[in-house]
């Protein structure tokens, strides 16, 4: 989902990018050997209009987890990564991710 998928009136100035992805078989276990990684889920449920459709999708009952050294925070650029333990589903959410 983006913050420009929409039939409002007037676009959003920034792009923001959420959802969900599916990892490549190993790729998560790859990952958690080469970064730390903390037991941490979103701060939010898709609370941003333009996330509404992505409410119940994903994984059941996610164990998410996170590592700050894979997550983007500079110049006005964000990405946040979670990844469930057990689906290798990764959620993200992305600021500007293009610049």
């Amino acid at each position: 989902m983006s913050s420009r998928d929409d039939d409002r009136d007037l676009p959003s100035p920034e792009l923001v990018i959420s959802g969900f992805a599916k990892l490549a078989p190993g790729k998560r276990t790859e990952l958690t050997a080469a970064h730390a990684f903390v037991s941490e889920g979103p701060a939010d449920d898709f609370s941003s209009w333009f996330e509404k459709p992505l409410k119940g999708e994903g994984p059941q009952d996610p164990q998410w987890i996170r590592s700050h050294e894979l997550d983007r925070d500079d110049n006005g650029h964000t990405t946040h990564l979670w990844f469930d333990r057990r689906s290798d589903i990764v959620r993200f959410w992305a600021l500007d991710p293009y610049g």
